[in-house]
């Protein structure tokens, strides 16, 4: 595997504290340029999150998404429809899914960039509040924040940002799907275009397949196969920071009905 030497997003802005606002740009532009490439290729990730996105060790870090353990193909695999993720980071439309609904993936994605980019210029997840860290309630609050789209700028981090990017937010962050921006809406956006190097914009039109390896696509999805087939055990250590894939209506119920059980972590 490629080694990123860069660590992860996440470990980068804790470190830093949150990013300058020039900075969070060059590093939302490398990541819709990325998700645009998944989309193109007809997959989407379900779990874009400063975790999954790596550097590489250069002064001013490349991107690269990992992490493609709840992808869909829109081609191969059916629609999307079960609530999986990282909460923080969770669409509106993928914590309301029900038994028998799809949603579609593409335009989660695009909900979970925009918590991205208020992460890397806040340091801290737009529906978490410090009020609810002890808590045992936090984790419905911050649902339910989630589906009203409830979120704000801390003073100190607003009057330093542009109006551009808060209308941006705004346009990511929307809880109807058929609202929320595009990734070319995003890439036509001012705030996205400043700086923007020549010929980024155009990078996905003249798309070339990837290398298929040493290996066929037969025997990849008979090793997938197989590992599907495998008991399932956790590692010692192992934490649910996931929604269950299988969550039954009583299981939903019961999470989002005052359950002391938590998803995921915070920016701690």
């Amino acid at each position: 595997m490629e080694y990123a030497a860069g660590g992860d997003m996440f470990e980068y802005v804790v470190k830093k504290g949150g990013l300058r606002e020039n900075e969070a740009r060059w590093f939302f532009q490398q990541l819709i340029v990325a998700v645009d490439y998944i989309h193109r290729m007809g997959v989407a990730s379900r779990d874009i999150k400063l975790e999954n996105t790596l550097l590489d060790g250069s002064p001013r870090p490349l991107i690269k998404i990992c992490d493609f353990g709840y992808s869909k193909h829109e081609k191969f695999q059916s629609a999307p429809g079960s609530r999986v993720g990282t909460p923080a980071y969770l669409a509106p439309e993928v914590i309301m899914t029900t038994k028998g609904k799809t949603y579609d993936g593409k335009i989660a994605d695009i909900w979970s960039c925009g918590v991205m980019l208020y992460v890397m210029l806040v340091g801290a997840y737009p529906f978490e509040r410090s009020e609810d860290k002890n808590d045992p309630q936090k984790l419905q609050k911050m649902i339910q924040r989630i589906l009203k789209v409830e979120y704000d700028w801390p003073p100190h981090i607003s009057s330093k940002l542009s109006p551009e990017v808060k209308d941006l937010m705004a346009r990511l962050l929307q809880a109807d799907p058929s609202n929320r921006a595009t990734v070319k809406e995003i890439q036509d956006h001012p705030w996205y275009m400043k700086d923007l190097p020549p010929g980024v914009k155009e990078m996905n039109d003249n798309m070339r397949l990837p290398p298929t390896g040493s290996q066929s696509e037969e025997e990849i999805r008979a090793t997938v196969r197989e590992a599907q087939l495998a008991p399932h055990r956790h590692p010692p250590g192992w934490e649910d920071d996931y929604i269950d894939d299988t969550m039954d209506a009583a299981a939903y119920d019961e999470t989002f009905g005052g359950a002391d059980g938590e998803w995921g972590g915070g920016m701690e």
